[in-house]
């Protein structure tokens, strides 16, 4: 009787041990993967992935700008890396169609975005604004190098990095100003004596370490991750700028002062670093020195000139050329290697007929009309002294 008792309450054991087994499995399946399910699917590319710091970050900041009509693009090097290996997959997405965060949530301390100064209406209510979001942001300005030289605005100062923080992830806004040669360029983040060190890991920026120089990019709309940015059209030409957007100011200043105590005052500037510069320095007894500054097209070169009075622009062009060393006056200087073939695009083939009358307008070989400067540039491209 005993040992009947024994076997059945093993069997009863064995019996409900089984059942409790097949109730853990059955309430595994039907309860916990449900409730876990978007955790598991998350690796499969599961919406939930969006909901990371850094994605948090980018999407209330995207909120922000739109909401203040603010035209911030996305210059951050390794998310368009990653754009540009999937740039295809990017142009057909639309708004909300992602699976899976591929771009914003991946592991930085940073988001890069860019603005250009001059599109910007409202920095300051933005400024307040994103605060009251949540945002803490800090500011960084410095005085224009643009106005270097004009006493009475040489000390403005410009906005230049705008950085942002939420929870433990950081917006770095890089503020692009317009140069007098069709470029962009933005300055270096230098901190000032009463920052505080600790608000970023500032060494991180991959923006700001010095100023910069970019080509003025085409951009585009695309959705990434759920999110409408804009970002350069071609991001592999933005990306190979960046290593060598190393930008060294000039030191007006100090070179114009070089050629006055040389007894070559600044006389004239005309045109833009890109287009038709031109300078002119007088010296005694009424010598005056030019330097004009040459651009290489496809299959020719070619020198610029402004008329003052009415803001005409002239094109000298020649056939291409090289350089090559010589002696003038005791000193070693760089000419035209294809000396004649240069003379005669200037002079034509009687150079060496004497000219008593010449009009620089019209009197050389190779001259032609390039257009007029708008009268809003004037005081930019016709300068006197």
């Amino acid at each position: 009787m005993s040992r009947i008792n024994k076997n059945v309450i093993l069997a009863l054991l064995t019996l409900t041990s089984s059942a409790f087994l097949l109730f853990q499995l059955y309430y595994y399946k039907h309860y916990l993967s449900a409730k876990n399910g978007a955790g598991l699917s998350k690796s499969k590319g599961s919406r939930i992935g969006f909901d990371g710091t850094q994605w948090r970050t980018v999407k209330k900041f995207i909120m922000l700008t739109s909401s203040q009509n603010v035209p911030v693009f996305l210059i951050d090097p390794l998310i368009l890396e990653l754009i540009n290996k999937n740039f295809e997959q990017v142009k057909n997405a639309s708004h909300g169609s992602a699976s899976e965060c591929k771009f914003f949530c991946v592991p930085r301390d940073f988001t890069a975005f860019a603005l250009q100064y001059h599109l910007w209406k409202n920095e300051e209510s933005w400024f307040r604004i994103a605060e009251n979001m949540g945002f803490q942001c800090l500011k960084i300005e410095s005085k224009d190098p643009r106005l270097d030289g004009i006493d009475s605005l040489s000390g403005t100062e410009i906005p230049l990095h705008y950085i942002c923080t939420l929870a433990s992830h950081a917006v770095h806004l890089v503020v692009f100003h317009e140069r007098s040669g069709n470029y962009l360029w933005h300055g270096h983040l230098r901190l000032k004596g009463h920052t505080d060190r600790k608000f970023v890991p500032f060494r991180k920026l991959q923006f700001g370490r010095y100023p910069g120089a970019f080509d003025r990019p085409e951009l585009q709309q695309i959705t990434i991750d759920g999110l409408e940015v804009l970002i350069p059209k071609d991001p592999m030409h933005f990306l190979e700028e960046i290593p060598h957007s190393r930008f060294i100011e000039c030191r007006y200043k100090e070179a114009r002062a070089s050629f006055q105590d040389a007894g070559l005052p600044l006389k004239h500037k005309f045109g833009k670093v890109k287009d038709s510069l031109e300078l002119s320095f007088q010296g005694k007894d009424d010598v005056k020195l030019d330097i004009f500054f040459f651009y290489e097209e496809t299959d020719h070169m070619w020198n610029g000139g402004t008329q003052a009075k009415t803001g005409k622009k002239f094109k000298y062009l020649f056939p291409k050329f090289t350089l090559c060393w010589t002696e003038f006056v005791d000193m070693k200087i760089r000419v035209p290697c294809e000396t004649i073939e240069y003379i005669e695009a200037n002079y034509g083939k009687t150079w060496k007929v004497p000219v008593r009358t010449w009009d620089w307008k019209r009197s050389p070989h190779n001259v032609q009309p390039n257009g007029v400067w708008p009268v809003s540039e004037w005081d930019e491209v016709i300068q006197l002294y």
